[in-house]
Formats: C-alpha cells, structure tokens, sequence
C-alpha cells in the first residue's frame, strides 16, 4: 500500500483566518492552530473534487479550472512576485524533483509575459 504524502507551502496568516471562517480550522484543531500541521486529513482526490465544487461554485471555466490551471497559476504567481521565488523553491513547493518538470507549469502567457518584462523594469 502507498504511504500518503504531504505538500507543505507556507501561507500568510491572513489566508489562515479566511481559512479559519470558512472551513472552522481552530475548532477541528483544538483551537490551536500550530505550525507546520496539517490543515486537513483528506485524500489527494477527495481535496481535488472539493477543490472542483467551489471552482463550480465560483464559475471558473476552462483551462484555469483544471489541476493543471491550478498548479499554473501557482506557480506564475510565484515566478512573477516581487521578488521572484527561486526556481529550486518552486520546484520543492511543487513537489518536483526534477526543476525540468515545474518549468512546464512555468511557461507564461502574454499578458504575464508582459507583466513578468515590465516588472524587470522597475
């Protein structure tokens, strides 16, 4: 049998209270939240369909709401912040062993393209 895997990405504690009032975090942790636990013990693919129900819900279409679009959009995000994360970062965020791998969730379109060029600017 597979042994269940863990992602671990930090968060700003701001994304941890809007987690708190929608999903009542504190109360399924003792009303402690501590660091570096778990959020939630759910299969990959129970997290995904709950993941497509509020995609649904929220009536994001196409390709950006996909696992594939996701994981994209995260990994764009972090390639353009301010200042870029480093790619051996996003690769281990990602769960990548392999940089060659997150490289294809890295490849931007135009308007980030452009974003990504006029941000160098600054």
């Amino acid at each position: 049998m597979k042994q269940a895997q863990f992602g671990s990405v930090p968060v700003p504690a701001s994304l941890i209270e809007h987690l708190d009032l929608v999903f009542g975090l504190r109360s399924q942790l003792r009303r402690d939240l501590v660091i570096d636990a778990p959020l939630w013990s759910m299969s990959r693919p129970t997290a995904y369909r709950l993941v497509k129900r509020v995609m649904d819900r929220a009536g994001i279409v196409g390709a950006q709401a996909t696992g594939k679009g996701l994981r994209h959009g995260f990994g764009v995000a972090l390639v353009t912040a301010n200042p870029p994360v480093l790619l051996h970062v996003i690769s281990q965020l990602m769960g990548h062993s392999d940089s060659k791998t997150t490289e294809i969730y890295l490849q931007v379109l135009s308007e980030e393209l452009h974003s990504l060029v006029m941000n160098a600017w600054v």
